[in-house]
This record gives structure tokens, sequence and C-alpha cells, in this order.
């Protein structure tokens, strides 16, 4: 999955109405992933970024792209909610 999110990451980057973003759950992300819940790896949360919510659908990057281009997200401010762009994770 991680190759498609990285695709989409960069398909959607600088979006003026929403952000796709990587949190790295076992680094500087640890504490906002306990607060979202987040229990098993990987997690999509979607939604306005105060009611995040999980993410149920098809993971494919094709599946990812079109819930992009049919939904209405908010824009989400990174520095406001904690969350660690692509470029500041670990690489494993």
């Amino acid at each position: 999955m991680k190759p498609d999110w990285d695709k989409l990451m960069d398909e959607f980057d600088g979006s003026p109405s929403f952000g796709i973003f990587d949190v790295d759950c076992t680094a500087d992300g640890k504490d906002l992933c306990e607060k979202m819940k987040v229990t098993g790896y990987p997690t999509i949360k979607w939604g306005e970024p105060n009611d995040l919510q999980d993410y149920q659908q098809g993971r494919s990057f094709d599946d990812l792209t079109k819930i992009c281009h049919g939904e209405s997200w908010s824009r989400v401010r990174p520095k406001e909610f904690g969350l660690v762009r692509r470029e500041n994770q670990r690489q494993d």
C-alpha cells in the first residue's frame, strides 16, 4: 500500500481543498496516533480534521483517487494537528 499512498500524496500535493499525510506512529507521531486510537498499521483516517473517521474502502491508488475526487474534504493544516509530512518519515 505504501507505493500507492506515496503516489496519492504526490498527486494531490498542494491541493487547496484537502491534505494527504503520513504519520509515523512509532516516532514523532506516537501521541497523535494514541489520540486518534490507531491500533493497527496501516490505518487510514479521513474527514473533518476534528472528527477523523476510519476509512474502510478500497486501498488501491485508483480507489483512493476516486474518493479524493468524489468527497468534499476540509483543508487540513498539518502543523495545527501535529501531522508529519512524508519527507520527515523514517524510511524502513
